[in-house]
């Protein structure tokens, strides 16, 4: 609390204001917080709580040059991982993470991007081509290819390679931060602590305007579509590991009521934008796009069935090998998750709503199990 009332006292001094310009609702919002998260977040609310004098100057950001190359840069690549962007996100996690551990008095030296073939100089020299999606400890070496990991990837559409790398690089850089100052969050589990530091740096990169909101849907789907959904590796299982990659996402944005980009977050786990207001008569109809999360265990049913019947057919036939296997296999098929952009429309008369193409009809905004109909409602239908 002394750190932040002295913040307070610096941005006060600097000010043609004086004391008007002390914000205390903003300090109150913020006051969890701490180092720059706290300067980010007071800064942020102190702009529509209440006016501030001109002469106030944000806290400088440590890696603003990085940020302005990053801007300079453009898209990347989609079709292909785009090799440069990733080194300039690369250099920009490392200074990232300086700046959020610092407080630990720990310091670390940056990685070794591994982009090409050839072999790490650690983990016994192997293969890069073998290994694509590692970090190696021992020589602080990460090697890095998404294109083998979407080959089960049911949910390839507008497939974005770059960004679907840069939350892999995310994780990996996450394995780096770990074994050089400890885990924060996870304090029993390497890998969702991994995934909780990759949801933490993407909330960075977008609060920064660096990469839309898509490049954090996708690694959401993508993390949930390689968890381990028994526990096979050290992996988390898929529901984990979205959960941890998320709760990593939230600690480092806003949170609910912030933007990502043209996007409000309107709960932990839903995102929506305003696409048009129809007024009549019998008051309003809202349409809006929205990113929900969405859970699919059709063809995990599917799975679970098929493996049943080829177990029962194995076991009957006296195959001793292939009955044990059949055994074990059962209940293991995954489900299917990811972030679907959809339009939900709120009738504000009738208080419903309805998700277009999610197979259900239109249902009270009580009901909606996300919270995002009765946010949205709160919102705009008063």
């Amino acid at each position: 609390m002394i750190k932040h009332l002295l913040l307070l006292a610096l941005i006060s001094s600097a000010s043609t204001l004086g004391a008007e310009s002390l914000n205390i609702e903003a300090d109150k919002k913020c006051k969890l917080r701490t180092g720059q998260d706290y300067k980010d977040c007071y800064l942020y609310y102190s702009r529509f709580l209440q006016p501030q004098s001109r002469d106030i100057s944000p806290p400088s950001e440590p890696n603003q040059s990085l940020i302005d190359t990053l801007y300079g840069y453009g898209e990347p690549s989609s079709d292909k991982s785009d090799k440069e962007f990733l080194k300039l996100h690369a250099e920009l996690m490392y200074g990232y993470w300086l700046d959020r551990t610092k407080e630990l008095g720990k310091t670390f030296p940056p990685p070794i991007l591994r982009l090409d073939n050839g072999y790490l100089k650690g983990c016994g020299g192997i293969a890069v081509s073998k290994y694509p999606n590692i970090y190696c400890p021992e020589s602080g070496e990460i090697t890095l290819n998404a294109r083998p990991l979407v080959k089960g990837f049911t949910d390839r559409k507008n497939l974005n390679l770059s960004y679907l790398s840069l939350a892999i690089l995310s994780h990996e850089f996450g394995h780096h931060v770990n074994h050089h100052t400890g885990r924060q969050k996870y304090l029993n589990n390497e890998e969702n602590e991994a995934d909780w530091k990759a949801g933490k740096y993407i909330a960075y990169a977008i609060s920064k305007k660096l990469i839309p909101l898509g490049a954090l849907t996708k690694g959401a789907n993508l993390f949930f579509s390689v968890g381990d959904f028994h526990l096979l590796s050290a992996h988390d299982n898929p529901k984990n590991r979205f959960q941890s990659f998320m709760n990593g996402f939230n600690h480092e944005s806003m949170g609910v009521g912030s933007f990502a980009g043209e996007w409000l977050q309107d709960t932990n786990e839903t995102f929506s934008r305003v696409a048009r207001i129809n007024r009549s008569s019998k008051g309003k109809k809202l349409y809006f796009d929205v990113y929900r999360f969405e859970i699919e265990r059709g063809r995990q049913i599917a799975g679970n069935i098929f493996s049943g019947v080829i177990g029962a057919i194995s076991c009957s036939q006296g195959n001793p090998e292939e009955c044990a296997q059949s055994l074990l296999l059962q209940g293991q098929a995954k489900p299917e998750g990811w972030f679907r952009e959809r339009e939900l429309v709120i009738d504000c008369y009738s208080k419903t709503f309805d998700i277009k193409g999610d197979g259900f009809r239109t249902q009270s905004i009580s009901s909606d199990r996300k919270g995002q109909a009765q946010y949205l409602s709160r919102k705009y239908c008063s």
